[in-house]
């Protein structure tokens, strides 16, 4: 099967993300091709490429999109150029290992998305991103999909155009101009439309192969996005084979100088040992741009680096603990203000006698 990897990225500030991709897969996949969308792409750029010789760079970019609403267009353009199988991963995205000949195996008609946080907003009960776009119920997944690692053949050539049409309405388009806290659930982004496809009747027959959180991909998008339970499955031994940078672009924030409150220190701190910073370490030497963003940036991050020897997993388990916990109080919080809101609605406490 001729196969490639799709990464496009439309912002020079998300330049150094982009090299770190490249250059792990150029280490754990030397062999595969990678079909690059940078428009960006300047003389010095050009140059570092020679690093990761199997990278085909497009500087035209695509007509009719940006950003990440340009996955599907960019898989279409691919397949329809005579590639039978076409992996995207978002620029944000490391690779571990060699897990890409693993997905290529899998049959031709089986589509490759992943799981998501286990934020409340990425909730998709009763399939309901699906029933507000208006489409017909044929399946209910656990929670909305991720796009960051998406496989496609020529089967899911449908779903792709499909995808990109949604993608191009002129309603998802106004909402996309809105504040994220704004928008609709079926429209906070790219992924939402997927779901709300992959869970409607005419794509509820889709095989298809879930990347889980933890164990195949870590979606570190702050303090709930990187759990003790996936922790501990990672020390001993079970993946991922990604890491996804998430909320967090520790390369291009602007860090403070000084930490005010316990919110700015859980998150600050937090990030100074993302996954995705202690993974990205590795290849500093071959960057060729400014990496001081590797280092840590506090003196509480610096201990918690040391105290977890430089393993990702370890770094940042005390701080996950606390998260953990207080994920479990909201839970239960919001369980008692469920069941005192229903008690008062006049439902009965027990069965009434006969």
């Amino acid at each position: 099967m001729r196969s490639t990897i799709c990464v496009a990225e439309d912002r020079k500030a998300c330049e150094p993300c982009l090299k770190l991709l490249l250059l792990s897969l150029n280490h754990w996949c030397p062999e595969w091709r990678v079909d690059l969308f940078y428009p960006p792409a300047d003389e010095d750029f050009r140059a570092w490429l020679c690093r990761v010789p199997r990278v085909h760079l497009e500087v035209e970019g695509l007509q009719g999109g940006c950003g990440w609403n340009i996955k599907p267009h960019a898989i279409m353009h691919l397949l329809d150029a005579g590639f039978e199988e076409v992996i995207w991963i978002d620029s944000d995205i490391l690779i571990t290992e060699n897990v890409l000949d693993f997905v290529s195996r899998l049959e031709a008609n089986t589509f490759v998305v992943t799981d998501h946080t286990a934020s409340a907003e990425r909730d998709d009960t009763n399939a309901r991103r699906a029933q507000l776009w208006g489409l017909s119920v044929g399946r209910v997944l656990p929670s909305a999909l991720s796009s960051g690692v998406i496989r496609a053949t020529h089967a899911h050539y449908g779903l792709m155009q499909d995808w990109w049409n949604l993608l191009q309405s002129q309603t998802y388009l106004e909402f996309q101009k809105r504040k994220w806290t704004e928008r609709p659930i079926h429209m906070l982004g790219d992924q939402d439309v997927l779901t709300a496809l992959l869970t409607s009747s005419k794509y509820s027959g889709v095989p298809l192969y879930v990347l889980r959180r933890g164990k195949h991909i870590l979606q570190f998008d702050g303090i709930w996005g990187y759990t003790v339970s996936e922790r501990i499955g990672n020390l001993i031994g079970e993946g991922p084979a990604f890491i996804h940078a998430g909320a967090g672009k520790p390369w291009s924030d602007r860090w403070p100088e000084k930490l005010e409150g316990l919110r700015d220190w859980v998150k600050w701190v937090y990030l100074d040992v993302s996954p995705y910073t202690l993974w990205a370490m590795q290849y500093k030497a071959a960057m060729e741009c400014d990496v001081e963003w590797m280092s840590p940036h506090f003196l509480p991050s610096r201990l918690l680096r040391i105290a977890g020897l430089g393993r990702p997993a370890l770094s940042g388990l005390p701080m996950a603990v606390i998260a953990d916990i207080a994920r479990m109080a909201k839970w239960v919080r919001g369980l008692g203000q469920s069941r005192s809101a229903f008690v008062h609605a006049g439902a009965p406490h027990s069965a009434p006698e006969k």
